[in-house]
């Protein structure tokens, strides 16, 4: 099989109310589930919203492991609906501090299985929390699936890892702002056209005083075309029937991952003069 339906969701939701945001977002996913999604993702620490300049110094406390009820949440309804979901919340995965800025992924059974963490973190963020320098890629029964999240778009090294690594397609989630709506249309479709991916992008929606998190959330083909794109002032689902088989299509046409010269580019890992 390689066409499926995949679905992004545009949450507007409340800063520290989580359990309307939990509630709000599984509605959402249901809707997502009901136009034939398979796999759907959520928007970044879509059950608390994000601004860390009002809520950071609360994190510890807003933050859940594994067997909290967002996580728990989300793992009944992924069985109940037979799709996958990527979770995006603040985690206590070792401790109850550092906390990792996290997307959870579970299957259609309900199992997790893996976790990604935000490797680039934005401005206050390494207050809050660490990365761990992986990136993983997941077999599914649909392909293959990297995840990375908001600011890691801003970087050309997580989207090719994750190519190189076997991705098909790139889930991200995000808690984007407007002050750089430009590069959100730019960056995006660009990492799809260099590795040949889907990517699709979960983007939160909230106007506040201080931040504007503008949505937008796209889904966008190897070939960095946009196949859809919201342009809902708050919450919205997108879902898209892609074909896996067109990366390898795009790759044929255009092999810049196998004409690649590694052994050129040791330049790549030296540290940079700012």
């Amino acid at each position: 099989m390689s066409k499926v339906r995949i679905g992004v969701i545009q949450l507007q939701n409340e800063l520290c109310a989580k359990e309307a945001n939990l509630a709000k977002a599984i509605e959402l996913v249901r809707e997502a589930a009901a136009k034939g999604a398979k796999i759907v993702c959520l928007p970044e620490l879509f059950v608390t919203g994000y601004n860390l300049g009002v809520f950071g110094e609360k994190l510890s406390e807003l933050s859940e492991g594994l067997t909290g009820p967002t996580i728990t949440a989300m793992r009944r309804l992924a069985k109940e609906l037979e799709i996958y979901i990527i979770a995006p919340i603040s985690m206590q995965m070792r401790s109850s501090f550092p906390l990792e800025n996290n997307a959870v992924f579970i299957d259609d059974k309900g199992d997790v299985i893996g976790v990604y963490s935000k490797n680039h973190l934005f401005g206050d963020e390494p207050k809050y929390f660490v990365s761990n320098g992986e990136y993983p890629v997941f077999d599914t029964k649909y392909g293959k699936v990297g995840i990375m999240i908001c600011c890691d778009n801003n970087f050309p090294e997580p989207a090719r890892i994750l190519a190189l690594k076997g991705a098909e397609v790139i889930f991200m989630p995000a808690a984007w702002r407007v002050n750089e709506e430009d590069l959100w249309k730019l960056l995006i479709s660009s990492h799809a056209c260099e590795n040949n991916v889907f990517i699709a992008a979960a983007n939160t929606y909230c106007e506040m005083d201080d931040l504007y998190l503008f949505g937008h959330s796209k889904i966008v083909d190897p070939r960095g075309i946009v196949l859809c794109e919201s342009e809902v002032k708050g919450s919205d689902v997108l879902v898209q029937e892609i074909d896996i088989d067109a990366v390898y299509e795009h790759r044929a046409c255009m092999p810049s991952l196998k004409d690649r010269h590694p052994e050129t580019y040791g330049i790549f890992t030296d540290p940079i003069k700012v």
